[in-house]
């Protein structure tokens, strides 16, 4: 498949690192992917072919959004569920979280969001009854240009948690997402 608008801004030490893969521990004992080209690309680009499908522009890689959720998936991998967070009001920042059973990369936790397209009715504006579909609604949000993503193992197992956070949030109550 070829990626017609993928593009991020990376600091040039983190984009010299391209290919290697790492993995640190922080002090919380949770095993921390490093920030890499590859998960920013990940996470990226399976947004913009969701978007892509439904004819919104692309997004771009924010390394300060990127560090904000990794802040947040660090919380989330030492106890290994997903907790709530307080939010300014209104919200500034459009969030999705998600803890997965194993490893999944950026492209795997994305296409767990994007598959809510299916509880998403675009005339009625709304969920299926029952169901939840916002994850989705703020991937492909037409006003939101930048977002950074973040995933962790679980310390005590090897499950994912992962947190992308966007700009401009989405998900405005009345608003349809495109």
């Amino acid at each position: 498949a070829t990626y017609d608008h993928v593009s991020f801004h990376l600091p040039r030490h983190l984009v010299a690192c391209t290919g290697l893969a790492f993995a640190l521990i922080n002090n919380n004992g949770v095993a921390v992917a490093a920030p890499s080209v590859r998960t920013a690309t990940q996470f990226l680009q399976a947004h913009n072919d969701a978007r892509r499908e439904v004819g919104v522009a692309p997004l771009t890689w924010d390394p300060s959004l990127e560090v904000d959720a990794n802040r947040y998936a660090g919380r989330l991998g030492i106890r290994c569920k997903l907790e709530p967070l307080k939010w300014e009001t209104p919200p500034v920042y459009g969030q999705n979280t998600y803890w997965g059973s194993g490893y999944n990369d950026g492209a795997a936790v994305t296409g767990s969001w994007v598959s809510q397209r299916q509880w998403y009715d675009h005339r009625a504006n709304a969920c299926a009854p029952g169901k939840v579909c916002w994850s989705y609604t703020q991937v492909v949000w037409n006003t939101t240009q930048v977002l950074g993503c973040a995933r962790r193992t679980c310390r005590n197992s090897r499950d994912t948690v992962a947190v992308c956070r966007y700009f401009p949030a989405g998900n405005n109550p009345g608003v349809p997402p495109y």
